[in-house]
């Protein structure tokens, strides 16, 4: 504990948050199921470059029949997916011999199957706590299941089944699961192994379903890991005794709060040590280290004379730090300036953890511990624009140093750079006595190929030392977005929105429809947007526009379909100008006084100006009335056997529907 602290005020300082690298090869697997096959193709970009995001970096792939040409090449497309956004994946089984080239051990993505796998629901109730009493007992493994919402697609039968991640790539509280242990294997899972338990660890005042768990290296490094489980269904708040090996004698870790059935890992005697625990931590003396915190602990960097660390805090904690000398500050925590207490006599700080995203619980909190020899950062870099040359400017104090420096960068992308030069008095951001800045221009080029929602790791390093990261998406120029597209409800939270965006109207007397195009540019550009659907006549035919630098804005087109026989009309939306872009977009044009039939992406529609009824087979899943919006099925739909969508009629089916609410 810390006595007579000395408060500090903290001075405002630019700390250039960037997401932290990750560490190093796990001793256990991390693995999601992505059940391609019952999912619609044009989603698997997205939901693995999502899961690559969350921290994700193994998935598995169910067994498919994988005797016909289909199988087998959807198999092949996803394999190279993986391959693209640098992920490793297993079959759930044995490679086949005509995969073997594409091995982990020849280069390529796959692996074995896991050893003794165990499979988790990420909808179960307490998915959470009975992965971490698996890993705790040995466990090698673990495969999360239900991550993804599906159709069934893949089945003779298609039917819903629920997930973590819906059909239009929304995220539920399954989801955060999965990011939050992506993150702590991610952290803890090459060093679990090597810690066995040791006896001694206690609540200060025993309570019932509050159990403690401590495991302490062998080695000398002392490193500890401290399992808090609660059992019970009521959360919990009290103070833990635990074993303090720098000292060797038991310290007290305060308030530590968990909520029911749930689990903490808490970090004890975390050394500041270049390593897989620490990136970049060169700078510390040996003694120095993390002495503990009361919020699990994600990440720890060191770069450009700051401390971050990263945490997963669903509610306010502490972290309190053994350092050499007083660390020069300032603390920012979420963003923004925070005390932070100093003891002189036991050179200990205590940084407070806020509680951290309502969804996620993440949070970061940085120290600044020296001003340190020399820094670099990156002015912009939110994103990087597929199929450009990306202009990324760097600055450096002093000077000098941006002629010794490199960019590194993820495989893939190629980089030029210019000479380094002064910048204009007013982009200086790290001016210091003697230290006059220098800028250097990157530029970044992204190939057409690579996946959108994809990341990239930028890295500076001068004189053999990283001094700045940044982890940039990868997203195309430009996007269209169709604000008027059928969505069909299979869930109360979960909407499917029809690819190509599909929107209904009337032949008689059109519609006016809104396009949003939204610039991903950091920069104004101005685009062209001309739509082209046989049979069908817009107004304007072309409109040119200018978008601001990140930002969308909603165009308007007239829809006049007289001349257009009832039916779905394939077309498309094309832009040109400053980056080029051509979307499918599909019209359904239904006859004023009548019903279409038609169908999309495994559902059976029924429609007419006035209402439209979706279907899954055995399964009925709306009854929109157009007019007022709602819905007379429940979420989710009801069991329906009354035949082929074709041979249905509107006024039957409202017979049987309920009202609206009910």
């Amino acid at each position: 504990m810390l006595t007579a602290p000395r408060r500090r005020r903290t001075v405002i300082l630019t700390l250039v948050g960037f997401a932290l690298a990750p560490s190093a090869l796990q001793a256990w697997t991390m693995s999601v199921e992505f059940p391609f096959a019952a999912l619609p193709r044009h989603v698997w970009e997205r939901d693995l470059a999502q899961l690559k995001e969350m921290g994700v970096a193994h998935v598995s792939l169910p067994n498919t029949t994988d005797t016909t040409s289909l199988d087998s090449t959807q198999l092949a497309d996803v394999i190279r997916i993986i391959r693209t956004l640098g992920l490793e994946a297993d079959l759930e089984g044995p490679i086949p011999e005509r995969l073997q080239p594409l091995a982990k051990a020849h280069g390529g993505p796959l692996t074995e199957a896991l050893p003794s796998a165990v499979r988790i629901p990420a909808t179960m109730p307490r998915g959470l706590d009975n992965e971490r009493k698996l890993l705790a007992s040995g466990t090698q493994a673990i495969v999360w299941t239900d991550v993804f919402e599906t159709l069934g697609l893949d089945a003779a039968t298609p039917a819903y089944h629920a997930g973590a991640i819906t059909l239009a790539g929304g995220e539920g509280p399954g989801a955060a699961l999965i990011r939050r242990e992506a993150q702590l294997a991610r952290f803890w899972g090459s060093q679990f192994s090597a810690l066995p338990e040791s006896p001694g660890a206690r609540l200060s005042v025993p309570v019932e379903g509050i159990s403690i768990h401590q495991y302490i290296a062998e080695k000398s490094s002392g490193l500890s890991l401290t399992s808090v489980v609660n059992d019970s269904t009521e959360a919990w708040k009290g103070e833990l005794r635990v074993m303090y090996p720098a000292m060797q004698r038991p310290i007290l870790l305060p308030d530590v709060a968990i909520a029911p059935h749930d689990v903490l890992w808490l970090p004890v005697d975390i050394p500041l040590t270049a390593g897989p625990l620490c990136t970049g931590c060169t700078g510390f003396a040996p003694p120095d280290h993390l002495i503990y915190a009361t919020a699990e602990l994600t990440d720890m960097e060191y770069e450009n004379g700051v401390l971050a660390l990263e945490f997963i805090a669903a509610s306010p904690g502490e972290a309190i730090l053994q350092l050499s000398h007083e660390p020069a500050g300032p603390l920012i925590a979420a963003g923004r300036p925070t005390v932070f207490d100093w003891d002189p006599k036991t050179q200990r700080a205590r940084l407070p953890i806020p509680a951290g995203n309502s969804k996620t619980g993440r949070i970061r909190v940085a120290l600044a511990i020296d001003a340190p020899p020399a820094t670099a950062f990156f002015q912009n870099a939110p994103v990087l624009l597929i199929g450009e040359t990306n202009p990324l400017i760097a600055e450096f104090a002093p000077a000098e140093v941006a002629a010794r420096s490199r960019l590194r960068t993820t495989s893939g992308l190629t980089v030029s750079q210019d000479q380094p030069a002064a910048p204009p008095p007013s982009q200086m951001q790290t001016e210091q006595e003697g230290k006059k800045p220098a800028l250097i221009t990157y530029k970044v080029t992204v190939p057409a190929a690579a996946i959108e929602g994809d990341t990239a790791q930028l890295a500076i390093e001068a004189d053999g030392a990283q001094l700045s990261h940044a982890q940039t998406r990868l997203l195309p120029p430009a996007a269209f977005s169709f604000e008027d597209a059928v969505s069909v409800r299979v869930a109360a939270n979960s909407f499917v929105p029809l690819t190509p965006a599909t929107i209904p109207v009337n032949q008689r007397s059109g519609r006016e429809i809104v396009v949003t195009l939204r610039n991903n540019a950091p920069e104004i550009r101005t685009f062209d947007v001309e739509l082209t659907v046989p049979g069908l006549d817009f107004s304007p035919q072309k409109l040119s526009v200018s978008v601001g630098a990140s930002v969308a804005r909603d165009i308007t087109f007239r829809v006049f379909s007289s001349a257009a026989a009832p039916g779905v009309h394939e077309g498309g939306i094309r832009l040109s100008g400053a980056s080029t872009l051509t979307e499918p977009v599909r019209f359904v044009v239904l006859p004023p006084g009548g019903t279409l039939d038609w169908s999309a992406e495994g559902f059976s529609i029924l429609e007419s100006t006035k209402t439209r009824a979706s279907f899954l087979p055995n399964r009925w899943l709306e009854m929109i009335d157009k007019d007022s919006g709602t819905d007379s099925q429940p979420p989710g739909g009801s069991v329906f056997n009354g035949g082929p969508v074709e041979s249905l009629k509107l006024e039957d089916l409202m017979k049987f529907a309920p009202p609206a609410g009910q």
